[in-house]
């Protein structure tokens, strides 16, 4: 389990390749219909395409996690998060955000919907999480964009932070786990279940 951190020292975040790495080796030893659903890497073309079209860069988690996994095939997703974007849906759903965002709205100033710099990492049905890679206090940090609600950010400082906490929620998935994830079960035919 994850030490609190000490007053004044944030605790140490492992690379996302590393939790990656954790995460596909659990896939693969208790559930791996769920690892054939990834997808292989993202190409370094593919995400210098992306960048462009954003006009900014994509942040170094996601990035590094797209280099690990380019999305999945899953309707339900493996994580315990909403279906992961590949790199063509990240750009397509934050392109059709963008166009229905309206930055003039005042309700947009107080309770957003969107957010100029919001990247989508997962999402169903009009739902996404996202990491802000605008400036500010909540750069890099998970949020939720609903589709018919205000936004709000869950918690996470980092993509990288939350997948650290899976691949612990995973490894210790047969203890009593006490950690900010959920531990996942595995069905009788192999299928990963985040939700008691």
């Amino acid at each position: 389990m994850m030490e609190p951190p000490r007053r004044g020292i944030a605790p140490v975040v492992p690379p996302v390749a590393t939790s990656w790495q954790r995460i596909d080796a659990w896939l693969s030893r208790h559930a791996p219909k769920a690892l054939a659903e990834l997808k292989p890497p993202a190409s370094w073309q593919s995400l210098e395409e992306a960048e462009s079209r954003l006009g900014f860069p994509l942040p170094a988690d996601l990035r590094e996690s797209l280099r690990c996994h380019d999305g999945e095939t899953s309707l339900l997703g493996v994580l315990p998060c909403r279906r992961l974007y590949s790199v063509l849906e990240i750009i397509e759903v934050r392109e059709m955000r963008m166009e229905l965002w309206e930055p003039d709205d005042p309700d947009q100033a107080e309770t957003p919907w969107w957010g100029t710099k919001w990247v989508p990492v997962s999402g169903a049905d009009g739902d996404d999480h996202f990491i802000d890679a605008g400036e500010g206090m909540w750069q890099n940090h998970l949020g939720d964009a609903v589709h018919d609600d205000q936004a709000c950010f869950l918690g996470w400082p980092s993509l990288g932070s939350w997948l650290h906490e899976v691949a612990e929620a995973m490894e210790h998935h047969d203890e009593s786990w006490f950690g900010a994830v959920t531990a996942p079960r595995i069905d009788n035919r192999g299928d990963i279940n985040w939700r008691d």
